[in-house]
């Protein structure tokens, strides 16, 4: 289930793993990775859909978050896809507080993240 791979990411990151996610072409849609290669390619097509920059963010644990800190918060927790990947909406809030009321519990207690701005990625510029 999806939730299952929720708590395996909030163990990876409090274990010291970099985990960095960006958000997708779909609404309330993020792609989550070990690297920040692996996510150039979605962020440009997402920054060239959205013609507006978009970041490419560190998840970190909700406790090491520092002022002015974005937090990801799933807000819909699906079953798993047909390929076994998870099936999560996302929303970004501003406050810890915030994304403890916004979060999906339908499951139980679910975690959400605190993110650091890795990298910007620009709309592509066209002659």
């Amino acid at each position: 289930m999806s939730i299952d791979w929720l708590l395996e990411l909030e163990r990876a990151l409090e274990n010291g793993k970099d985990v960095f996610a960006c958000p997708s072409i779909g609404r309330s849609s993020w792609q989550v990775s070990k690297s920040v290669e692996e996510l150039r390619k979605v962020a440009q097509k997402a920054a060239d859909m959205k013609k507006m920059s978009v970041n490419i963010v560190r998840l970190v644990p909700k406790q090491d978050a520092t002022v002015g800190d974005l937090f990801l918060v799933p807000t819909g927790i699906e079953d798993t896809g047909p390929r076994g990947e998870p099936n999560i909406r996302w929303s970004t809030v501003e406050t810890r507080e915030a994304a403890e009321m916004m979060r999906d519990v339908k499951h139980g207690p679910c975690p959400f993240f605190a993110m650091q701005v890795e990298e910007v990625i620009d709309t592509t510029k066209s002659a």
